[in-house]
């Protein structure tokens, strides 16, 4: 069999696909009874105020971290695979694969021990790519080399071998907020839409009692509704994506991944 990076493809789209789970998994988290996160008010007679705050927060999705690792791996496992169609590229068959990988390193000697076991398996021009795109090549830039994208998915492949990465939810905004006052139309509420920490009790907003308009005789009964989202990181990797968003960073190591895959397909196959 001929050299081909079909499987290659086959695995970025499997961590597209992925990818679009973890966003409906993150959009779904709060959506459920066992999981709402809703708005409670509170009443302040004293000061004439009603406030609103943030209700129990849910536990989070078991599934994130999971559905994470299954996002990586296949993005690790593209870079393994084009080694190994550069390898049959090069005039091997496919039984050489179990000896190649792509390696990606933050040092040097470390890409050395590479140089070893990859050099007479794939061709000078291939292996001068891969050392290339090393992530220590990053300080001749004058960046960090952790910083790297490439680094990133090689890390957060190991360790989701070893253990669950924690993926969690830590901010959030109100998008919206209404009250009604028995049957009347809802009443707009204003509230603060910046990023704040997703806590049991955060205040959402503050009504003012006085400029609503209680009938006398009626029961006025005020109601609530509104919506927020959430803001769900990822954290304690020990790599450069902690405390970011985790859909965004899985995006940018899709985007690098299917970045270094186009320019391996440009110029070798």
């Amino acid at each position: 069999m001929g050299a081909t990076i079909t499987g290659v493809r086959d695995k970025l789209k499997r961590a597209h696909n992925h990818i679009a789970e973890l966003d409906r998994a993150i959009q779904k988290w709060g959506t459920s009874e066992q999981e709402a996160h809703p708005f409670v008010p509170h009443h302040q007679p004293e000061r004439k105020r009603m406030v609103i705050k943030h209700g129990k927060v849910g536990p989070n999705d078991p599934a994130w971290p999971l559905i994470v690792g299954d996002i990586i791996h296949n993005l690790r496992s593209a870079l393994d695979h084009i080694v190994c169609q550069l390898a049959i590229l090069h005039g091997n068959d496919i039984s050489c694969c179990d000896a190649t990988y792509f390696p990606i390193c933050i040092c040097k000697p470390d890409f050395k021990k590479a140089e070893k076991r990859l050099q007479d398996l794939i061709s000078a021009p291939a292996f001068t790519l891969i050392e290339e795109l090393q992530p220590y090549k990053a300080a001749d830039r004058g960046k960090r080399p952790i910083a790297d994208v490439l680094w990133t998915v090689h890390k957060l492949d190991i360790i989701d071998k070893h253990r669950i990465m924690l993926v969690v939810g830590k901010k959030f905004r109100a998008t919206d907020l209404t009250y009604t006052l028995d049957d009347a139309p809802p009443v707009p509420v204003e509230v603060d839409g910046s990023w704040r920490p997703l806590e049991d009790g955060t205040e959402i907003a503050s009504i003012d009692l006085t400029t609503v308009a209680f009938k006398s005789g009626a029961k006025n009964i005020m109601r609530m509704q509104g919506g927020s989202e959430a803001q769900i990181i990822i954290d304690e990797t020990g790599c450069a994506c902690d405390g970011f968003e985790v859909g965004k960073v899985m995006l940018a190591c899709e985007h690098r991944v299917s970045e270094v895959v186009e320019i391996f397909r440009s110029k070798f196959f």
